[in-house]
């Protein structure tokens, strides 16, 4: 699958493997991006890592905790998902198969208007998705991972501030190919990082979206709210952080 129209368009503005020297308060560091899992060198470096699958892994996580999840715990495989669930009480699991569909195997799937209709509160949650989590795994659990999506770019751009680690941008992408929905919401943290959270619109994120071929997806298991939310960024200031495994907020 090659890349979207609103990916290579993006693609203009943030080549892939840019990176770019940062000085703040005497501190230096690099940004690097890649624009899909696969690219995430091996060994994977010491640095901090945002890990953006905006449909749909990232902007899940960040909702499950926002439901009152005690903590969201990735996984790569199906099967290890639904070991926690019988191991863990009172766990839920959510996913989604390798094509997207929703299966009985999982609680419920990753879908936002979906999470928030759930009791949550206090509960453990296991998460497995078709790209996201696969990016996670492969940076690995043991790693400083952050999650990003376009609707807390603001908020993660802030706590890359507070880093003296290179950064690493990892877009998860789709099967193998980028998707632009991921390459915007990094463009929007990069920005949002050099500009010190200035205002940002949802100017061309529609064009983006609507070009991706996760968008179908979404339109089918979602809602409208769901889609006008991930095309308006800095909805939400919570940005999931892994500690001991499971993705928290601060």
């Amino acid at each position: 699958m090659g890349d979207t129209a609103g990916c290579t368009k993006l693609k203009n503005c943030a080549t892939q493997g840019w990176h770019i020297s940062l000085r703040i308060y005497s501190r230096q560091y690099e940004i690097h991006s890649v624009d899909r899992l696969e690219d995430v060198p091996t060994p994977v470096p010491e640095a901090t890592f945002v890990v953006v699958d905006v449909i749909i892994c990232s902007t899940a996580i960040i909702h499950l905790l926002e439901a009152g999840a005690t903590y969201v715990k990735p996984f790569a495989e199906t099967d290890r998902a639904q070991a926690f669930r019988a191991e863990t009480e009172d766990a839920v699991i959510v996913g989604e198969e390798n094509d997207g569909t929703t299966s009985e195997k999982f609680d419920l799937p990753p879908v936002p208007s979906i999470i928030r209709e759930r009791d949550l509160a206090g509960r453990p949650v296991g998460i497995r998705t078709s790209n996201g989590t696969r990016a996670i795994d492969r940076i690995g659990v043991d790693s400083n991972i952050l999650i990003g999506s376009t609707i807390n770019a603001g908020a993660v751009a802030d706590r890359l501030l507070e880093t003296d680690r290179d950064i690493w941008l990892v877009a998860a992408g789709r099967d193998g190919s980028p998707v632009g929905e991921d390459l915007a919401a990094i463009e929007l943290v990069q920005r949002q990082h050099d500009e010190r959270r200035k205002s940002l619109d949802n100017d061309g994120l529609c064009e983006y979206f609507d070009s991706s071929p996760s968008t179908p997806w979404l339109r089918e298991n979602g809602t409208r709210a769901d889609y006008e939310q991930l095309v308006s960024p800095e909805t939400t200031e919570t940005v999931p952080r892994i500690r001991n495994g499971v993705f928290v907020t601060d």
